[in-house]
Protein backbone atom coordinates (compact mmCIF):
# COMPACT_ATOMS: atom_id res chain seq x y z
CA UNK A 1 0.00 0.00 0.00
CA UNK A 2 1.08 3.56 -0.70
CA UNK A 3 0.57 6.36 1.82
CA UNK A 4 -1.77 9.08 0.46
CA UNK A 5 -2.47 11.09 3.62
CA UNK A 6 -1.17 11.00 7.15
CA UNK A 7 -3.10 12.74 9.93
CA UNK A 8 -4.53 15.37 7.57
CA UNK A 9 -7.45 17.53 8.69
CA UNK A 10 -10.30 17.43 6.14
CA UNK A 11 -13.82 18.77 6.15
CA UNK A 12 -16.61 16.19 6.03
CA UNK A 13 -18.57 17.58 3.10
CA UNK A 14 -22.35 17.43 2.75
CA UNK A 15 -23.98 17.70 -0.68
CA UNK A 16 -27.75 17.02 -0.73
CA UNK A 17 -29.12 14.65 -3.38
CA UNK A 18 -25.65 13.34 -4.26
CA UNK A 19 -26.59 9.69 -3.74
CA UNK A 20 -24.12 7.54 -1.83
CA UNK A 21 -21.74 10.53 -1.80
CA UNK A 22 -24.08 12.91 0.09
CA UNK A 23 -21.47 12.85 2.89
CA UNK A 24 -17.96 12.60 1.52
CA UNK A 25 -14.33 13.57 1.83
CA UNK A 26 -12.41 15.14 -1.04
CA UNK A 27 -8.96 13.54 -1.02
CA UNK A 28 -6.26 16.12 -1.87
CA UNK A 29 -3.67 15.46 -4.56
CA UNK A 30 -5.60 12.60 -6.19
CA UNK A 31 -6.75 14.41 -9.34
CA UNK A 32 -4.04 12.77 -11.45
CA UNK A 33 -4.57 9.19 -10.22
CA UNK A 34 -5.74 7.49 -13.38
CA UNK A 35 -8.03 4.49 -13.21
CA UNK A 36 -11.60 3.49 -13.80
CA UNK A 37 -14.37 3.10 -11.22
CA UNK A 38 -13.75 0.36 -8.67
CA UNK A 39 -10.02 0.01 -9.28
CA UNK A 40 -8.77 2.63 -6.81
CA UNK A 41 -9.34 1.55 -3.24
CA UNK A 42 -8.13 3.01 0.03
CA UNK A 43 -7.87 1.87 3.63
CA UNK A 44 -6.86 3.77 6.74
CA UNK A 45 -8.49 5.72 9.56
CA UNK A 46 -10.91 8.61 9.98
CA UNK A 47 -10.70 10.07 13.49
CA UNK A 48 -9.16 6.76 14.57
CA UNK A 49 -12.00 4.68 13.06
CA UNK A 50 -10.58 2.02 10.76
CA UNK A 51 -11.88 1.88 7.19
CA UNK A 52 -11.06 -0.82 4.65
CA UNK A 53 -11.32 -1.11 0.88
CA UNK A 54 -13.31 2.05 0.17
CA UNK A 55 -13.57 3.14 -3.47
CA UNK A 56 -12.08 6.43 -4.55
CA UNK A 57 -14.82 7.91 -6.73
CA UNK A 58 -13.48 9.59 -9.86
CA UNK A 59 -14.37 13.22 -10.61
CA UNK A 60 -13.55 14.88 -13.93
CA UNK A 61 -10.53 17.16 -13.46
CA UNK A 62 -10.98 17.14 -9.67
CA UNK A 63 -9.60 15.28 -6.68
CA UNK A 64 -11.25 11.94 -5.96
CA UNK A 65 -13.83 11.55 -3.19
CA UNK A 66 -14.76 8.81 -0.75
CA UNK A 67 -18.24 8.27 0.61
CA UNK A 68 -18.69 8.46 4.39
CA UNK A 69 -21.72 6.37 5.26
CA UNK A 70 -23.94 6.59 8.33
CA UNK A 71 -22.09 3.78 10.13
CA UNK A 72 -18.80 5.70 9.89
CA UNK A 73 -20.41 9.06 10.76
CA UNK A 74 -22.06 7.55 13.84
CA UNK A 75 -18.83 5.85 14.93
CA UNK A 76 -16.88 9.13 14.78
CA UNK A 77 -19.83 11.32 15.92
CA UNK A 78 -19.38 13.72 13.00
CA UNK A 79 -21.62 15.22 10.34
CA UNK A 80 -21.35 17.55 7.36
CA UNK A 81 -19.15 20.57 8.02
CA UNK A 82 -17.16 18.89 10.81
CA UNK A 83 -13.40 18.40 10.58
CA UNK A 84 -11.92 14.91 10.71
CA UNK A 85 -8.36 13.60 10.88
CA UNK A 86 -7.62 11.25 8.00
CA UNK A 87 -4.86 8.76 7.24
CA UNK A 88 -5.26 6.84 3.96
CA UNK A 89 -3.29 4.24 2.06
CA UNK A 90 -3.87 3.48 -1.61
CA UNK A 91 -4.04 -0.20 -2.51
CA UNK A 92 -1.55 -0.86 -5.30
Amino acid sequence: MELLLENVQLELLYKPNFGAWTYHLRIPNTKDLDSRWGFLKVSGTIDGYQIKNINLAPRKNEDKIISINKKIRNAISKTGGDTVTVTLYLHI
